[in-house]
């Protein structure tokens, strides 16, 4: 395959991937801890290079040009200076082409750029050393893979006769030429939470309804169960995405049925202090009894219970540390229907069929009251005549090299596209809200993990099953309880444990990885307060822009949580603790130590920890984002909102919004029952309309 990238620039690629993930010296090898089970390939692993693997390189090549193209295009050209003598005296001190520096000199560039003072170097630390890692980790031939012990493909549901616990049909689509002239009631633009529960609602009273969806669809004896299939067909630019200055990993489901495909189905209802908090803004029907009821119906329809809650290793941990400590800990609701279902591939679809995401439930609910379906087909923008009515939809579907374009009528048009593109279809299609894009949150949230002495092999089983709020400890006690934290466990794959460690040489990074099945990952979900974030686009607005900074209450909140987690992982028996802090060296109990909560090293580091914090330059971290609300928020006034109480936006009539993009704050839990719940509250004001 060729690529847009120089030979030069290849070149120094290559150097890049063989610094990050080297061939270890003999004396290297002593320092990485061994793997008992398989020593034959852990040996070819500490062997591997990666910028000798061809499938490494070719991933690496693709993420690399497709950020040159769109959010870093300066990667390219950093690329290209430190391919000559000039460019690499610039960037590294040296006067010799980075790809021509012996091992040692490469990876004491990198180091040097990870300490460096400049913005622009970290930077390219930053995305430089996680891209490599991120390539190594979705190529499923690794000889890391069997390493680690870490199986590239469920070795259960991907045997040929597998037989799923429930089975359902496949879902029909409409051709486009089927579609050319034609006029619905309503279009939906997305098969999200948001839109398949309006899809199922308008059906059933009777309306006609076609969903729109841009990803392709995956019947469950289709999917395959493995983290390179998933990114790169379930998640927003291949699970490749975050903020403009690398300081958050966001993830963001693209597949028919959304984010609910992918997320680990917990189901939790919309908090009281944020049901307050928005009648308080003058959204009054969050408190009303008919909200209540919405809440209701959907655990009803999505099976959410915490019955058949089967704790896996890590969630059993974070329980032990909990009340070791006194916090408080609870189960976690989910939607499998009360039924047992210890997996550990939720982040890659249910091919059991037991999670109750949208596909399961309200898309089949639209489906036998006569809506269509139409998948790989984007919106190009919504119609709207001279009397500021929406009249339909403009579409083109993608089939390969052949691109479709053709319209579609409806009388109600339903955008539900989520947070990051719902904004992007208001502005193609004219709308100039100052307040489209705006207002984003993240649930921003730091990742830490324990290694223990024991397997704890986070990547199976029921994740999400537990979590704690650590007392309330960190909750805004002059917001009448507003904010604070959710400290939550999922499940970690390669790729996402690669990010627990900064990057700090090549055996240090191997003897990380190493570490893999006695490692367990925790994520504190923020209920933000005091940040800001935004959604924008690149070029025609088919790449997503993201902006995020963390407020001053934000940033202590979740500095805060660090100490209380680290001692949830010390309560458990954690023998070491790490952050995603790049100068906070991870702590280690010595075998002779006794792992305690009041030992004096481990006092001190956790002091260093908390004042070290999170740097206000944001490049010396990593945080995390799994769940994005507000870029279309409800409200009562276009001053400060995008659509009215009822989901119709201020500028356009008969153009609504169903999406997490409607929450007018962070919800403060898992956002999917709250979606749904507004969905439902949207579906009754478009049925109203159309009476």
């Amino acid at each position: 395959m060729s690529s847009s990238l120089s030979s030069c620039q290849q070149a120094v690629l290559r150097a890049i991937a063989d610094t990050v993930i080297a061939s270890l010296t003999p004396e290297e090898k002593l320092l990485v801890r061994k793997n008992p089970d398989d020593p034959a390939a852990a040996e070819a692993y500490m062997d591997l290079s990666a910028g000798q693997d061809d499938t490494t390189v070719a991933l690496l090549t693709a993420m690399v040009e497709h950020k040159i193209q769109t959010n870093a295009p300066s990667l390219g050209r950093y690329l290209q200076l430190l391919s000559t003598s000039a460019g690499a005296l610039f960037l590294t001190g040296r006067a010799t082409p980075f790809h021509q520096l012996s091992r040692e000199d490469r990876e004491a560039v990198l180091l040097s750029w990870k300490e460096s003072r400049f913005t622009a170097l970290v930077w390219l630390f930053k995305n430089l050393t996680r891209l490599v890692a991120l390539a190594s980790c979705r190529n499923p031939n690794s000889p890391m893979m069997s390493a680690i012990g870490f199986p590239p493909t469920d070795p259960v549901r991907s045997q040929p006769n597998y037989k799923p616990v429930t089975e359902r049909p496949p879902y029909s689509f409409v051709p486009p030429d089927q579609l050319r002239g034609a006029s619905f009631d309503v279009v939906i633009v997305g098969s999200g939470a948001g839109g398949g529960v309006c899809a199922a609602k308008l059906a059933e009273a009777g309306y006609s309804v076609l969903v729109i969806e841009k990803s392709k669809y995956y019947h469950e004896s289709e999917i395959e169960l493995s983290e390179s299939f998933a990114f790169q067909n379930f998640f927003e630019q291949g699970g490749d995405l975050g903020t403009e200055d690398n300081l958050m990993v966001v993830m963001a489901g693209s597949a028919f049925g959304g984010g609910t495909f992918v997320n680990m189905g917990v189901s939790l209802k919309t908090p009281y202090a944020t049901r307050r908090e928005w009648a308080r803004q003058g959204l009054t029907h969050f408190m009303s009894p008919e909200f209540v009821h919405d809440l209701d119906t959907v655990f009803e329809r999505i099976g959410a219970s915490t019955k058949g809650v089967n704790h896996n290793i890590p969630n059993q941990m974070v329980i032990e540390g909990c009340r070791n400590l006194g916090y408080n800990v609870w189960d976690l609701p989910t939607n499998n229907g009360g039924l047992d279902h210890y997996c550990g591939y939720c982040y890659a679809g249910c091919r059991d069929g037991l999670k109750n995401g949208v596909a399961n439930t309200w898309l089949r609910d639209a489906e036998a009251h006569g809506a269509k379906f139409i998948d790989k087909t984007k919106v190009t923008r919504v119609m709207v005549d001279d009397q500021g009515n929406a009249t339909g939809v403009e579409c083109r579907q993608v089939n390969g090299d052949r691109h479709e374009m053709f319209t579609v009528s409806a009388r109600r048009v339903i955008a539900s596209c989520g947070t990051l593109q719902s904004p992007g279809l208001l502005q193609r299609s004219g709308l100039t809200n100052q307040n489209i894009g705006k207002n984003l949150h993240c649930h921003a949230g730091v990742l830490m993990f324990g290694v223990f002495d024991k397997c704890v092999d986070a990547h199976l089983g029921s994740a999400m099953t537990s979590g704690t709020d650590y007392n309330g400890d960190l909750k805004d006690c002059s917001a009448h309880g507003y904010g604070g934290v959710l400290l939550e466990i999922p499940h970690m794959t390669p790729s996402f444990f690669s990010m627990g460690c900064p990057w700090r040489g090549a055996a240090r990074y191997k003897n990380w990885m190493m570490h893999y099945r006695h490692t367990m990952c925790t994520y504190t979900l923020l209920h933000e307060k005091d940040s800001e974030g935004s959604v924008s686009y690149y070029d025609a607005g088919e790449e997503i822009k993201i902006s995020f900074t963390l407020g001053p209450k934000d940033r202590q909140t979740l500095v805060n949580s660090m100490p209380r987690t680290a001692d949830i992982y010390v309560a458990a028996g954690a023998r070491e603790i790490h952050s995603t802090l790049f100068n906070i060296e991870p702590f280690v109990f010595e075998p002779d130590d006794e792992i305690r909560v009041d030992h004096p090293r481990y006092v001190a580091w956790k002091k260093q920890l908390w004042h070290y914090g999170i740097p206000n330059s944001h490049r010396l971290t990593t945080l995390a984002s799994a769940h994005q609300m507000g870029t279309c928020r409800m409200g009562i006034s276009p001053r400060n909102s995008v659509t009215k109480p009822t989901g119709e936006t201020w500028e356009v009539k008969n153009l609504y919004v169903a999406d997490g993009s409607l929450c007018p704050t962070a919800v403060g839990a898992n956002p999917m029952v709250t979606i749904e719940a507004i969905a439902l509250h949207v579906a009754r004001n478009v049925i109203a309309s159309l009476k």
